[in-house]
């Protein structure tokens, strides 16, 4: 009798040894599904599309991400709605909104908008006309601004700037379906300049490999805040030519920016007088934008992005293309370093945007408060602390690898203005920088 109470005992210890191991094991994996959901939800409402540059997106993905918000969002603290933040159109259902009602819309706040904007020659909007000589679809001409430079070279920083000014439509990075390369010349050239004028004057046909790209690529409108709040609540709308051209044409300000144009090939941008268009040429140390490639899935084994040599000689020659061109176009085309926007945010942007014929606009002013005093997010974030965020290169980078870039950049880093490190313990205390010109 002692040994059945005995062994049944024991085998109620192990069913109940047993019980725990399997609520344990299902706690664990309800865990791991909580995880699980939580990382897919991520990934369909992340912002940070260029991590995954060149990976297109399943179509029910995208479309999960098009359709997740269905309002607009708030006021500022001043009363108008941000460059970004919209109050929802006033609808009752999205479905019997046509391409019309969205234009209406946008034209009321683009009003909205430019109703404290500093015009040309310190006029503010006092009459509707003001707007009206900038708007392309009232027959005005824009105020185009582009930016010409390579990967990693601070001009996401610099476009969203220029973003942030009232009334701006941007076209964002518009040669991406061309890969990673960089056009120098035949045969691509012909199609890119052919794309680029398309855009400036808001004519979206002919341009079906562009629009094909971004249908699994949504990072090539997401930028453009104000198309992609209503690309997520119209995506039917948000890749046809017949909604782009009208709705880009509502825009005063057009800015654009460009990472694989080299810099000789925006003369025949610079002498069409029909796009009234100026151009910076954005250069950055060649050993910070390479320490950045680094850390960019897209770039390695890529030898326009990661070929030390290829990378200095496009710098050598578009600083050649900067002089021909800074005689040419004196008022429409110059040079700025990324290193002296960071060290001096606000005087140089109030600099870029004098030479665009833009006012230093207290949304932009708003911006580089929020944007150049800490480092926030991820490797594609602007939240940076400006100061210190181009030169991580001299911690990131062993001084063997410096030296190897150095090495290949003798002539195009003289020419710019960019300092040799001479051992490690240089990069310890370094200041890269020195004087150039390309007058």
């Amino acid at each position: 009798m002692e040994e059945k109470v005995i062994a049944f005992g024991g085998r109620k210890k192990r069913r109940e040894t047993m019980s725990r191991r399997i609520n344990l094991i299902g706690v664990c994996a309800i865990s791991g599904l909580c995880i699980l959901l939580l990382f897919a939800s991520h990934r369909f409402t992340s912002n940070s599309y260029t991590t995954e540059y060149f990976k297109p997106r399943e179509r029910n993905a995208n479309l999960r991400l098009l359709n997740a918000h269905k309002f607009y969002g708030a006021k500022t603290f001043s009363g108008s709605s941000s460059y970004d933040t919209y109050p929802p159109i006033p609808t009752p259902q999205n479905s019997t909104v046509t391409i019309e009602d969205v234009l209406n819309y946008q034209r009321s706040r683009i009003a909205d908008e430019m109703a404290e904007f500093e015009y040309p020659n310190g006029q503010f909007n006092n009459d509707a006309s003001k707007l009206t000589d900038l708007t392309p679809e009232t027959g005005g001409q824009p105020m185009r601004s582009i930016i010409i430079t390579t990967w990693r070279s601070g001009s996401t920083f610099l476009g969203d700037i220029l973003n942030a000014m009232p009334g701006n439509y941007y076209h964002y990075e518009p040669l991406l379906d061309f890969d990673i390369v960089q056009i120098r010349g035949p045969p691509n050239d012909r199609i890119a300049i052919h794309n680029l004028k398309h855009l400036l004057k808001c004519d979206y046909n002919e341009m079906e490999s562009y629009l094909d790209f971004g249908r699994t690529h949504n990072y090539l409108f997401s930028h453009n805040t104000r198309l992609w709040r209503h690309c997520r609540l119209f995506p039917h709308f948000c890749y046809e030519p017949k909604f782009l051209g009208p709705f880009c044409k509502l825009f005063p300000l057009q800015s654009m920016k460009v990472v694989r144009l080299r810099a000789s090939l925006v003369q025949p941008l610079l002498e069409d007088e029909s796009l009234n268009v100026r151009v910076i040429l954005l250069i950055r140390d060649p050993r910070g934008s390479l320490q950045s490639r680094k850390h960019r899935v897209w770039c390695p084994g890529r030898p326009d992005c990661d070929h030390p040599p290829t990378v200095c000689n496009d710098m050598q020659l578009d600083y050649e293309a900067a002089i021909e061109l800074t005689k040419l176009f004196p008022t429409r085309f110059r040079a700025i370093r990324y290193e002296d926007l960071s060290l001096n945010p606000y005087k140089i942007t109030k600099e870029i945007l004098t030479f665009y014929g833009l006012p230093f606009d207290p949304a932009v002013e708003s911006f580089l408060d929020t944007h150049t005093k800490l480092d926030i997010g991820g490797v594609s974030s602007t939240f940076r602390d400006s100061k210190s965020a181009p030169f991580h290169w001299t911690k990131d980078l062993t001084f063997e690898e410096v030296k190897v870039i150095q090495d290949s950049c003798v002539t195009a880093m003289k020419s710019w203005g960019y300092r040799n490190a001479t051992s490690e313990q240089d990069l310890l205390n370094f200041n890269p920088l020195l004087p150039y010109s390309v007058s």
